[in-house]
């Protein structure tokens, strides 16, 4: 069970992954083979346990068609949702009882996320932006909201 930002970090601490605790939240980065590393806003309630994971900016083509995609992804996502913020970037949400969020459970989420990414992000990728992010292109890692990282793949 989660109560605190400091069991969180030890918590992700102990699943190898480092944790940075910031007023909105304990942000972290959770690798995904297609993607790098997806950045992962956790914020802590006094009842529930709130994931946010960026996972693209607004895709400049065929927006329905992206958008369509993720939504049926939802029909059997688990506990993780796509949801788009108000500028249309995707990320994937999760909530979460406290009470209920033990370390096992936070290895089975954020492996679940991991998993989700790579199923589909080549795929909004090129649509979304008519790109290929093959090996031989340029990755975009975003490592949260407005911070990004270019790396040769």
């Amino acid at each position: 069970m989660i109560r605190d930002h400091q069991r969180l970090s030890t918590m992700l601490a102990d699943l190898s992954l480092d944790a940075r605790v910031a007023e909105d939240g304990v942000w972290v980065g959770v690798p995904s083979q297609r993607r790098g590393s997806v950045a992962v806003q956790i914020v802590l309630t006094e009842r529930t346990v709130t994931f946010r994971a960026f996972i693209m900016r607004a895709p400049d083509l065929a927006h329905q068609d992206v958008y369509r995609r993720l939504l049926k992804k939802n029909h059997d996502a688990g506990p993780w949702a796509f949801s788009l913020d108000a500028l249309g970037d995707v990320f994937l949400v999760a909530n979460r009882p406290a009470t209920a969020l033990d370390a096992d459970t936070l290895d089975g989420l954020l492996g679940a996320l991991s998993a989700h990414v790579d199923e589909v992000f080549e795929g909004i990728v090129r649509t979304g932006f008519g790109v290929n992010p093959g090996p031989t292109h340029e990755s975009v890692v975003a490592l949260a909201p407005g911070e990004v990282r270019r790396e040769a793949i």
